[in-house]
């Protein structure tokens, strides 16, 4: 391999891992879910603002899953299950995903998470759950004891 592939690649790869460090990666939670008796989570919906879904740690049987990442930071997961035996508990919602906020963040577009779980206790009614900036909390992946805030960044 000539030797300024080398170099290049190799400045590549120091560019890559400098973005990566300065970029805010994030556990992502949903500490409170507002679930009553014995309600099970049956779908989700997940709009990520200023970024984009990193990582799905926990991808659970069962579930059909899928994630927009669209090029504008604009970003989107939804899940629903396949058959009744597939519906969770609010336990799942625990570091459920990893997002990377922009860097740098938009004035005009601050990073924001909000969505919709829906729930049910017996597959015949169902009821959505809507969930703010307030019902998440993050963890940085940055600091090894995960430092925790309610808004990235503060």
């Amino acid at each position: 391999m000539p030797i300024w592939r080398i170099i290049l690649l190799g400045n590549l790869a120091l560019m890559s891992n400098d973005f990566r460090v300065h970029a805010q990666t994030m556990f992502v939670s949903v500490p409170a879910l507002r679930m009553q008796g014995n309600e099970r989570v049956i779908a989700f919906e997940l709009h990520v603002r200023s970024g984009r879904i990193a990582r799905l740690p926990n991808v659970p049987i069962g579930w059909n899953i899928s994630v927009e990442n669209d090029p504008s930071w604009n970003t989107v997961v939804r899940g629903s299950i396949v058959v009744g035996a597939a519906a969770l508990s609010a336990d799942f919602f625990r570091r459920f995903v990893v997002v990377e906020g922009e860097k740098p963040t938009p004035s005009d577009m601050p990073f924001a998470l909000d969505g919709d779980v829906v729930v049910t206790s017996d597959f015949k009614a169902e009821r959505t759950i809507r969930l703010s900036m307030t019902d998440f909390l993050t963890e940085s992946q940055k600091s090894p004891l995960g430092a925790k805030s309610r808004v990235p960044g503060e």
